[in-house]
């Protein structure tokens, strides 16, 4: 009997972290998509790097490639047939290197949609399996537990990855391109090649600090809300007795 308690318990736990988890990872893509498409954020990044007077473009200009650039990953744009005036003369802003490694940028950002759309899926179907294994009072409490668990995990390797990108943040964003990049088409020439111009390293850094921040505060605002109903359920219940 004791055994196929703890077996049952195990089972509810483990079902409890997927559901986390899962969150989690949707959290995660959905704080990479509101931080790569936010034009405030980029209109402030560039008057703080300087870059229309790096590129010699109008700052007017620099918006409107950049909205064409971010309508074009999220598919809402065919292509990348961009022209703009550069240091004094028209002329079209990405070559084809830039352009072809846009179109692995576009594809890795339609497989995050996809991987969302199933990680979606599984998070439900999860959640489902825990209301039907447990009561509902119970499972926010075992929600809240491995939420605390995970929370302890991503601590430390959020920590660890802080500290890390700190002391020097240009070997860590070369490994995030080997892994999910399988040519060096990433590899652009500061001195000729616009794209790396309007988004130098310094910009994926700060985009970076902003996802984890974004990040930090979404799972912060889950476990106060799985803190809070725990609490307001154990008051309820010591109220009837």
């Amino acid at each position: 009997m004791m055994n196929e308690l703890s077996k049952s318990r195990t089972v509810i736990f483990f079902v409890s972290l997927a559901v986390i988890f899962l969150l989690a990872f949707i959290l995660l893509l959905t704080c990479i998509e509101i931080s790569a498409f936010d034009l405030d954020f980029y209109s402030a990044e560039y008057e703080k790097l300087k870059r229309p007077e790096a590129i010699g473009i109008s700052e007017q200009e620099l918006m409107e490639v950049t909205q064409a650039l971010l309508d074009y990953i999220r598919g809402k744009r065919p292509d990348l047939n961009i022209r703009a005036v550069i240091n004094g003369q028209e002329r079209h802003v990405f070559n084809e290197r830039e352009i072809a490694h846009m179109i692995d940028v576009r594809e890795l950002f339609m497989k995050g949609y996809q991987l969302r759309r199933v990680l979606i899926i599984g998070f439900i179907f999860f959640l489902i399996i825990l209301y039907i294994l447990i009561k509902k009072a119970d499972m926010i409490r075992w929600l809240f537990k491995a939420y605390l668990l995970l929370l302890m995990f991503l601590v430390l390797i959020g920590g660890a990855l802080l500290v890390l990108i700190n002391e020097d943040f240009t070997p860590y964003w070369n490994y995030f391109h080997y892994i999910f990049f399988d040519n060096d088409l990433w590899l652009l020439n500061p001195q000729t090649d616009i794209l790396i111009q309007i988004v130098p390293e310094q910009f994926f850094y700060d985009i970076v600090i902003r996802i984890i921040t974004h990040f930090i505060l979404g799972m912060l605002a889950v476990g106060v809300l799985l803190g809070g109903i725990c609490v307001w359920l154990e008051r309820l219940k010591w109220k009837q007795g």
